[in-house]
């Protein structure tokens, strides 16, 4: 579709998807996508479509402006989401080409929250651009991609904000290893000394670093891996309590059922119980329902 718009070259296409509203509850929502070349003149000021944009640059920079009046630049090479519910503004002072899609999702806004930045620098631009290409290409032959292959596409777009950068998010990778280490490790004790040296970080430096990537100190982390690993051997293995304190690396039953009440408000015990009572429930629902059907035979 062509849109008669100022500053928008005639070369610039816009698709419209139609989704069923049902997706939206457990998949990103494509409204409307495009890849835009334009020049000077053209300006959204403000977006009205209720819907965050994904934006990436191919060539030039697009100014974009908040309702508070805050200015930032998208520069070419850059991925940004802007939040269109805020009602934000974007122009281009010179020639600037990029694609873009309007979505939406029950989920986003949290996302979007816990995003460290809205704007990054592509590292492989090629990837992003194929991401792109992938849907337009569709549309452009003229048929829709599926729901399923849409979801994909932004989530993988999405992912590129929580990739590693300069600064302290070049730390996640190397958190990353550590959390394997832990979650591969339960059985052992595990000080922050030794899980400090593996970043090559101070004691002090990786504690504060680990608490701002993860949202918990090392010791907070651990002990919760620890008891999510119990919770599962609870309720899917026969597994004795002893065995499955010593797994996680408790001490002694005792210090395995505190640290577990802790975190989970009960008891391993009654964890159990209340496991295997919901499969001795579900097993007599169906003894009852094989029983009428063989009735109604």
């Amino acid at each position: 579709m062509k849109l008669d718009e100022r500053g928008v070259l005639p070369e610039s296409d816009i698709y419209i998807y139609n989704s069923s509203l049902i997706r939206k509850d457990y998949f990103y929502q494509l409204l409307c996508m495009g890849r835009y070349h334009c020049t000077h003149g053209y300006a959204v000021k403000p977006n009205t479509l209720d819907s965050y944009l994904l934006i990436y640059v191919t060539r030039g920079r697009l100014h974009t402006s908040s309702r508070s009046g805050q200015h930032n630049v998208i520069n070419e090479g850059q991925l940004a989401i802007l939040n269109c519910y805020e009602r934000p503004g974007y122009w281009c002072a010179d020639e600037v080409e990029f694609m873009w899609m309007h979505f939406d999702s029950h989920g986003i806004a949290q996302l979007y929250e816990a995003m460290d930045r809205h704007s990054v620098d592509v590292k492989n631009r090629s990837l992003v651009a194929s991401l792109f290409d992938q849907l337009l290409s569709r549309f452009a032959a003229g048929g829709q991609p599926s729901e399923a292959r849409l979801n994909k596409v932004i989530t993988d777009l999405l992912t590129q904000f929580f990739e590693d950068g300069d600064g302290e998010m070049g730390h996640s990778r190397r958190f990353e290893k550590v959390m394997d280490y832990i979650n591969n490790n339960l059985e052992r004790k595990m000080s922050n000394a030794e899980l400090a040296a593996m970043v090559n970080m101070s004691e002090f430096h990786f504690i504060r670093s680990f608490r701002k990537e993860t949202g918990f100190t090392p010791h907070e982390f651990i002990q919760r891996s620890r008891v999510n690993t119990a919770r599962f051997l609870l309720q899917a293995t026969n597994l004795s309590l002893s065995q499955i304190t010593f797994r996680c690396g408790y001490a002694n039953e005792p210090a395995f059922s505190n640290s577990f009440k802790a975190l989970t408000g009960t008891t391993p015990l009654k964890c159990r119980q209340e496991a295997f009572g919901k499969i001795s429930a579900r097993s007599r629902i169906a003894s009852v329902d094989l029983i009428a059907r063989e009735d109604d035979e």
